[in-house]
């Protein structure tokens, strides 16, 4: 399979949503401490019966989360960040795989791409996943990747994007935190999850959760932290075992090239963006890029500064994976290691064709340990 290039971000919330009112029982919490919702208080079959395909194609794309230019002191300030310690390095596979992983060294994990938009060093490609049919879809490991639909509780119906990744009991969907939880509002409900969706299509249905988590920092309204895990209610099989996985990597070098796969929905201007179909949510769109800047957009010293590339991906690809090493094949490849999550307001371009994902350290680590955890009976 031809290596696939993509790459996305994006959250669209006003300073004040995202350094709401900070709690003082979550003030009291370390950032990297996992925040977990109750149960899903919906039966599976209520869920599903609540997103009729009217409701699915009615759904708002979550727009990317959006930093005002007047905070913009640390952008592109190449702030020094080394990885606190060895890699996580857990594999991908194809459906019927065996989840592993280990612990290890790592530095430049692959080759400088050809860029073709955007200033350096935000210079990216993006492209359509194509051939623009149903086949691609379906297979591995563009079927991990999918559309994640929920309700923000007194907003309405909302579209994010995820992926389905390793984890112990091949279950665990990924995505940004700001798709799982609002600060000030608390967690979403009703989410369905449809990997491999292209147009109104469903290859492998719609998936359930069990339960949602998101690290303690993002609920402070803290950008370092917007990750997100979903654990998905079983059918005949879990989701891992109908689809594959995605493998995960953190604490890794910062110098990676990234392969950003999203359902981009939100509408691009056509005349500040590189060529191609305007973006609907119906398609995967791909941007591919490497390391541009290290970034600290709402926290403090003591945490993990962000990393920005070039993309312009817009609203509904937010939590979109970033994968090192994109192929066909499973094994040390197709390595979660960013997800979609914020861009800086200011003039358009260059800020349009720029993407920020939280960096992969040990909060994202102890998410997945906690939601992988989850029996899935």
């Amino acid at each position: 399979m031809k290596r696939i290039m993509r790459r996305t971000f994006i959250v669209l919330m006003t300073v004040a949503a995202v350094l709401y009112l900070y709690t003082g029982a979550a003030l009291a919490q370390s950032n990297d401490q996992v925040l977990v919702s109750p149960l899903m208080e919906a039966a599976p079959q209520s869920v599903t019966t609540y997103w009729t395909p009217q409701m699915m194609a009615n759904a708002k794309p979550l727009p990317l989360q959006v930093v005002p230019e007047t905070q913009k002191a640390a952008l592109e300030a190449n702030l020094k960040a080394e990885p606190p310690g060895p890699a996580l390095i857990a594999g991908s596979g194809p459906p019927g795989s065996v989840p592993s992983e280990q612990f290890a060294e790592t530095s430049q994990l692959l080759a400088e791409p050809q860029p073709l938009f955007g200033t350096y060093p935000f210079s990216y490609t993006r492209y359509r996943l194509f051939p623009d049919t149903t086949a691609p879809y379906q297979t591995f490991p563009l079927k991990t990747v999918g559309k994640l639909y929920f309700v923000i509780p007194g907003s309405g119906n909302y579209v994010c994007s995820g992926s389905v990744i390793n984890s112990a009991n091949t279950s665990v969907v990924w995505t940004a935190g700001h798709c799982v939880y609002s600060p000030g509002i608390g967690f979403h409900t009703n989410f369905i999850f449809v990997p491999g969706r292209r147009l109104t299509s469903a290859p492998y249905g719609t998936w359930t959760a069990k339960t949602v988590n998101t690290l303690v920092g993002w609920s402070n309204g803290l950008l370092e932290y917007d990750h997100g895990a979903l654990v998905m209610n079983k059918k005949a099989k879990t989701i891992g075992n109908t689809v594959g996985f995605l493998g995960f990597v953190a604490n890794a070098s910062r110098l990676q090239h990234w392969h950003s796969l999203g359902y981009p929905q939100g509408a691009r201007n056509l005349a500040q963006t590189p060529p191609g179909a305007q973006f609907d949510g119906l398609h995967q769109e791909i941007c591919a890029s490497s390391w541009a800047t290290n970034d600290l957009p709402t926290g403090g010293a003591l945490d993990p500064p962000t990393i920005g590339i070039g993309c312009d991906q817009t609203g509904g690809c937010s939590g979109g994976p970033w994968l090192v090493d994109f192929s066909g094949a499973g094994g040390a490849t197709n390595l979660l290691n960013g997800n979609n999550s914020y861009r800086w307001t200011g003039p358009n371009p260059p800020e349009n064709l720029k993407m920020f994902s939280p960096y992969f350290s040990d909060g994202a680590i102890n998410l997945r340990n906690w939601a992988q955890a989850v029996p899935v009976p």
